[in-house]
């Protein structure tokens, strides 16, 4: 009790000792049975002032509702004695405004009933750390997007199905999955006939027609040139077959007689389906999907050819 005593008398009857404390946003707070005494808190003091009795949760009220839930369970940690040091980032109302505070603190003594007594911390405002880290933050996804984007044609690539392949190809033997190869028919022919331009016009019209047929869960991606990969998480084979034939009709349907004449477009499809093992992957499926598309352009183009993996 005597090095509590002389503790108290340090913290908050030294002026030298109070105002270090203050230039550091270093605060305070010894709770005892006839109220508080608090040191430099971002909490005014008439609001300290207005409480008779101790509520170790009272300051919760200043933190930002959405910031509230978390920041009360990791100071419930405090306040039921599983933890002395506590440490978090929230907003917090000062003057009126919510700005971003990083807290740590430890409590120094407790009550005979393990209630924080004595506290000590200190606030830092983080608001514009915490802007500047937000602007990164979305700088960053920026970047990696235009990383795994074919800018051209504004879908995935190929970069996307190397390196997001976990968020759509579950290898757990049990979900179903289907991966489609899709190449222009007579591509190249087409390129040389329209000149570049216009191959580049018939590449933003197919996929604008292919994309009609997709769902949200579907990914369309560029592999290469002339040549897509689909795939479909969790589709059945039904679903699967069904798709391919819908984009294939789609493709048949795209008119490029104001480009041309006797111009045309059809696309040849290779299809696998099946549960993925765990020593599967992604490419495991593509390289199937491939080598059907390979027989498809082998027995005249314009078509279908599908296989199921066991």
């Amino acid at each position: 009790m005597a090095s509590k005593q002389k503790a108290l008398d340090v913290l908050f009857n030294d002026p030298s000792i109070s105002a270090a404390l203050a230039r550091v946003n270093v605060f305070v707070i010894n709770h005892y049975s006839g109220g508080r005494d608090v040191s430099a808190s971002l909490i005014p003091n008439e609001d300290f002032s207005a409480q008779t009795s101790y509520d170790p949760l009272m300051w919760l009220e200043y933190v930002h509702p959405d910031d509230r839930a978390e920041t009360e369970q990791a100071w419930q940690a405090i306040v039921q004695g599983d933890s002395d040091v506590f440490e978090g980032e929230y907003r917090f109302l000062v003057d009126g405004e919510y700005r971003w505070i990083a807290n740590k603190g430890t409590v120094i003594n407790r009550a005979e009933d393990g209630t924080p007594e004595l506290y000590i911390g200190a606030d830092r405002d983080i608001t514009e750390e915490r802007r500047l880290r937000d602007l990164l933050q979305a700088e960053k996804e920026r970047l990696a997007q235009l990383v795994i984007k074919d800018d051209f044609l504004n879908i995935p690539n190929r970069r996307y199905l190397e390196t997001k392949q976990s968020q759509f190809f579950i290898a757990d033997g049990r979900t179903p999955i289907a991966v489609l190869v899709l190449d222009i028919d007579n591509f190249k022919q087409l390129n040389t006939d329209l000149t570049h331009h216009g191959g580049d016009e018939v590449l933003h019209t197919f996929v604008r027609h292919v994309s009609t047929c997709l769902q949200p869960t579907d990914i369309l991606a560029r592999y290469g040139g002339d040549e897509f990969v689909l795939v479909l998480p969790k589709a059945t084979l039904d679903y699967a077959q069904a798709k391919a034939q819908s984009i294939l009709d789609a493709v048949n349907s795209i008119d490029l007689s104001a480009m041309g004449e006797n111009l045309s477009i059809s696309v040849s499809i290779g299809l696998v389906h099946g549960l993925p093992e765990v020593t599967q992957d992604f490419w495991t499926y593509f390289e199937e999907a491939d080598a059907q598309l390979l027989l498809a352009k082998e027995l005249g183009k314009e078509q279908i050819q599908s296989k199921v993996l066991g």
